[in-house]
């Protein structure tokens, strides 16, 4: 049997939610961008987002790709399908190309490439299993407290220097943290269920209420104060990896043993990392469309 055969389902699941998001992402940043940074908070922010129908557009392809989302996790694990959501970051940049009538550079076109591959060693070598449930809530205490400290900690960064590019990467790297987390916690959601455990399934409505919550305002703060190409990769670099720990702490989730599984799974992060990073170089390309369009507020 292919080692797809048993994580197809997921898997497709998991790409079409990955699809879903970068047309929100690509919807809710240009929506984002309009909004003055200047006196207009998360909170602020918020409240005109909501008024903006290409911003509410975004919202619907996002309540569409976590649907599949939480389908691919009822049936696969949180590291399985993090990883396949992780190409949400090449859909965006392919949009936002087509979107900006350019062509993207040949970093990106590599990174692309190396993203792709990582994904398809992680899960096709790393055969990561779908693990356990979440049975006690102090072990989910770690997650809590990686939501409070990253999210907190970027949202303090773009208040104190709302300009930068490192601002950018915080604020996506935060985000990309909460998304596992609450990624995390919708599959707990789910395994709670059935068999119906009040206790468990009330923290994990509240654990995936607050992770997406502090994940949303990250993540429309970054939309507002830099393009996508500088948000999402810290955002897509990021949440593989703190998925990975919240499958492994949360679930005892594993992946295949020896030395093939360790290559497939230290292979594919690798690439994955070193992909997202490649995504966020910028081309002569982009560099001369937005010479002509608004300058970015953003500095290099």
């Amino acid at each position: 049997m292919s080692p797809f055969g048993r994580v197809s389902g997921p898997v497709v699941l998991a790409a079409a939610a990955a699809i879903l998001f970068a047309a929100g992402n690509n919807l809710q940043r240009d929506a984002a961008a309009k909004v003055p940074a200047a006196g207009h908070g998360p909170v602020r922010l918020m409240a005109r987002l909501v008024r903006s129908p290409r911003w509410l557009a975004g919202s619907l392809c996002a309540v569409g790709g976590l649907l599949c989302q939480a389908s691919a996790l009822r049936q696969g694990g949180v590291i399985l399908v993090q990883a396949v959501i992780a190409s949400t970051l090449v859909y965006s940049l392919m949009m936002e190309v087509a979107l900006e009538r350019r062509r993207p550079s040949s970093q990106q076109v590599v990174g692309a490439v190396a993203v792709v591959t990582g994904i398809v060693l992680l899960v096709g070598v790393g055969r990561p299993g779908a693990g356990g449930q979440l049975t006690s809530p102090w072990r989910s205490v770690p997650a809590w407290l990686a939501v409070a400290l990253l999210g907190g900690g970027a949202m303090l960064r773009a208040r104190l220097r709302p300009r930068g590019r490192r601002t950018a990467i915080m604020l996506g790297a935060a985000a990309g943290a909460c998304f596992a987390v609450d990624a995390a916690f919708l599959r707990g959601l789910a395994t709670a269920v059935e068999p119906f455990e009040p206790v468990m399934l009330t923290l994990n409505v509240a654990g995936f209420a607050a992770a997406s919550a502090v994940g949303n305002l990250t993540i429309q703060r970054g939309f507002q104060l830099a393009p996508l190409r500088h948000v999402l990769p810290a955002m897509a670099a990021t949440e593989p990896v703190a998925a990975f720990s919240c499958g492994w702490l949360l679930f005892g989730e594993r992946l295949q043993a020896g030395p093939v599984g360790v290559t497939g799974v230290v292979g594919g992060l690798v690439l994955m990392v070193v992909g997202v990073l490649l995504c966020a170089l910028q081309g002569p390309a982009a560099r001369a469309v937005r010479s002509n369009a608004e300058p970015d507020r953003v500095p290099s």
